[in-house]
């Protein structure tokens, strides 16, 4: 199932996104706006580049009855963005790949962060979930793919608010 989403940053360039993106506590504070149970985050950034690697787990009240048979004490997941140099212009591409613990299903695509015309930053993912599940892997994805959104917009608020308190 596809996994669209696009995250504007107003008042923050793409070099600043990426920066804030890049730091430990950003990735913690993601996790825990998010309702992770727990999380252990790994950066590293070497030069223009960066591979960001976080291991969550997330709880599974207010999951469709279905998924919680599948991940029944919760759904840990290991995401690792590697984000490549910027451009000229500032934007930068990234691979995600997102594997769940435990869980029949995985989720590849990119992130690509851009400079909109006003200076300001935008972030947009381009994912694929994919349930591995015969039979009912398709139901799976629709189940689970609101539940992904809403991980994405807690990591938009999150951003905002991070810039408005830097600001």
């Amino acid at each position: 199932m596809k996994i669209e989403r696009m995250m504007r940053h107003h008042h923050r360039a793409p070099h600043e996104v990426f920066a804030m993106a890049c730091t430990q506590a950003f990735q913690e504070k993601k996790c825990a706006d998010a309702g992770a149970l727990s999380w252990h985050v790994t950066v590293i950034v070497e030069g223009d580049t960066a591979v960001v690697k976080t291991k969550r787990k997330l709880p599974t009240i207010g999951f469709p009855s279905m998924l919680r048979k599948i991940v029944p004490s919760g759904v840990t997941s290991t995401e690792t963005i590697t984000w490549g140099p910027a451009a000229a212009d500032g934007s930068r591409t990234a691979q995600l790949h997102v594997d769940f613990h435990g869980a029949p299903a995985r989720m590849h695509g990119t992130i690509r962060l851009e400079p909109h015309e006003d200076g300001s930053a935008v972030v947009v993912v381009d994912a694929e979930f994919k349930a591995l599940v015969p039979v009912v892997g398709g139901k799976i994805e629709k189940l689970a793919a609101p539940i992904i959104v809403s991980v994405i917009d807690a990591e938009e608020q999150t951003g905002l608010t991070w810039t408005e308190d830097a600001a």
